[in-house]
């Protein structure tokens, strides 16, 4: 078994995962909002409120998973790339805390993304599909097929905090994605697995799931529609603040939004079906790791 930690420009993610004689199981999940990205543009440092919330999600972390007696694996993303502080928060976190993180490439990230989700895909009985994958996260974004992968630095956070409004979001999401757009339909494939933040909270909405009530397993395999990008987004923006902490998460309305508009101008032309996989980087990390493949990919 391992303790896979994902610390990613938005999110703190942490899953349970023991190997199987079919795969791989995840045992139990853990998951907050830490906005690691928030600001990060515009002082190149990660912010004094977001190291408090993530400082605070390791503590509630290493509460709920055996630490003393379980490996674990923790990786770091894109606004640890990018913050001139990463080093010094990584060693408070260390010290702190006795987690030792590893800040991952762009590529790395995109080819463990790749492994959890073909582990899920074969889970989930889509084993002979060929297919692309957008990990949409809070600061760069990663496309690939499991054999090519490429990052892109654009994402939730940063995206919004650029345009902050909805028409500028709008008008501006084009020319951020169009460079990932063009590769993503350089790849050949028949279904486009949609995985992070922004398809999970759509697959749930349509089914009328409140942020706290978020199960997994019921929005797996779980299809979106290209009209949803939009009709979702009014939907939101049409809420008032209140009600979208609950039904979304708190805080998470506007950036939500601003990830639709992405995948909107990101998928626009795209004839695959869009499939919803909620196994992403964390499961993808901790799979790598009992596989003996972390150090390989991480170089």
């Amino acid at each position: 078994m391992v303790i896979s930690i994902d610390l990613g420009s938005n999110t703190f993610r942490v899953a349970l995962i023991r190997r199987t004689g079919e795969g791989f199981e995840i045992l139990k999940t853990f998951e907050r909002i830490v906005g690691s990205a928030r600001g990060l543009k515009q002082s190149g440092l990660i912010g004094d409120a977001a190291k408090q919330r993530i400082f605070e999600a390791i503590k509630e972390a290493k509460a709920e998973f055996d630490f003393k007696n379980t490996p674990y694996v923790a990786v770091a993303t894109q606004a640890f790339r990018m913050a001139k502080n990463a080093s010094e928060i990584f060693s408070q976190i260390k010290r702190n805390f006795g987690i030792d993180f590893k800040i991952i490439s762009g590529e790395a990230e995109a080819k463990f993304t790749a492994i959890g989700v073909k582990n899920a895909l074969i889970r989930l009985d889509f084993r002979d599909k060929k297919y692309a994958i957008i990990d949409l996260g809070g600061a760069s974004t990663e496309i690939g097929d499991g054999q090519n992968f490429k990052s892109f630095e654009f994402g939730i956070i940063t995206f919004f905090e650029s345009c902050m409004k909805l028409a500028a979001m709008r008008e501006n999401a084009a020319g951020v994605t169009s460079e990932a757009a063009k590769f993503l339909h350089s790849l050949e494939k028949q279904i486009i697995v949609l995985t992070s933040g922004v398809p999970t909270t759509m697959a749930a909405m349509k089914i009328g799931m409140d942020y706290a009530d978020y199960d997994a397993r019921a929005i797996n395999a779980s299809e979106l529609k290209f009209s949803d990008f939009r009709y979702l987004a009014d939907e939101l923006f049409g809420i008032d603040d209140e009600r979208a902490d609950i039904m979304v998460g708190k805080n998470r309305k506007m950036p939500l939004i601003a990830g639709m508009a992405l995948l909107h101008c990101l998928l626009e032309g795209e004839r695959a079906k869009f499939i919803v996989v909620d196994d992403g980087l964390r499961e993808g990390v901790g799979e790598a790791f009992l596989s003996g493949e972390f150090e390989s990919i991480i170089g």
